[in-house]
């Protein structure tokens, strides 16, 4: 899946993109840092696209970060290709949160 961002950002610990401008074929990508105390086989980091029928914990390999895409490669869907068509201010803070969720482990900048 391919798409360009027309949103993106960060905050409270949640992150990101969608291409919501471009209907209709629209996609989107949502990540962020999860606790379950009582299952804690769903703690980790939550990655969902499209729909919630996507969303899973731990799901995502590999991040690789450019200053004009990102690349999600994940353990069970071909790779998802963001490329930046928002400001530089709101493609920064996404990926600065992807650095910050994801972390030094999986994130790789080309």
């Amino acid at each position: 899946m391919e798409f360009t961002a027309t949103e993106s950002g960060f905050k409270d610990g949640m992150g990101g993109a969608s291409n919501a401008a471009d209907i209709p074929d629209y996609h989107y990508v949502l990540f962020g840092r999860q606790t379950d105390d009582q299952h804690p086989e769903f703690s980790g980091i939550y990655f969902e696209f499209d729909d919630q029928l996507h969303g899973s914990v731990n799901s995502v390999k590999r991040v690789r970060v450019s200053q004009h895409s990102v690349v999600f490669e994940l353990s069970h869907h071909p790779k998802i290709v963001i490329r930046r068509g928002t400001s530089q201010p709101q493609w920064q803070e996404f990926v600065r949160g992807i650095r910050e969720v994801f972390g030094d482990d999986l994130v790789h900048h080309a």
